[in-house]
């Protein structure tokens, strides 16, 4: 976090692309960070924010543009990996609420790459994906810049206090959506064939 005060909102931006390919700072940190920097003078509230929005979809795009890469193919090498049934029921699940797990996912810590790598994968369209995520990183970016904002120099201790509290909420996130999954798939024994 002393990296990201110390060179500003290029920091935050980069952490905040990087954050979809496996950087250990949480998006949700860099944004506060975004905010602290608003609050104490070496960025106008307006640029934070816009920074961690355009950083927030420019990361989350990334993944998007995995999925889309790679693809979900049954036969492929995620078939080969998963298993053909289980990559038939993410496209038939994606099909479904492919739009409602975009914009659940986009607030769920840990859920984020996985849910946009497959809206790329099973073909999602970007208009569409950009709509969802880009009105869902409206909230997240503005809730996020905002507590950096408001805590200003007390960052420390939301940081502290937040490492322990997003563990509880990412487990929880992925529990319920474990759940939600598992009811949709247990539904149906058998799946129609893809054409």
């Amino acid at each position: 976090m002393d990296t990201l005060l110390r060179y500003g909102l290029f920091a935050v931006f980069v952490a905040l692309v990087l954050t979809s390919v496996g950087l250990p700072i949480p998006e949700d940190i860099s944004l506060a960070v975004a905010g602290v920097l608003a609050r104490t003078g070496h960025a106008t509230l307006g640029q934070a924010v816009l920074v961690g929005y355009v950083g927030v979809l420019t990361g989350d795009l990334i993944a998007f543009a995995l999925g889309r890469r790679v693809g979900l193919h049954p036969k492929g090498w995620l078939g080969r990996l998963f298993g053909e049934r289980q990559i038939e029921r993410i496209l038939k699940y994606y099909r479904r609420f492919g739009d409602y797990t975009i914009v659940v996912a986009r607030n769920i810590p840990g859920m984020r790459f996985p849910a946009f790598f497959f809206s790329g994968a099973t073909g999602v369209p970007l208009a569409r994906f950009l709509l969802l995520d880009g009105l869902a990183a409206i909230v997240t970016t503005g809730v996020w810049v905002g507590a950096g904002w408001y805590l200003g120099d007390r960052i420390e201790e939301f940081t502290t206090l937040f490492g322990s509290v997003r563990w509880g909420l990412t487990i929880a996130g992925f529990v319920v959506l474990s759940y939600a999954a598992w009811r949709l798939l247990s539904r149906r024994k058998e799946l129609p064939k893809l054409q």
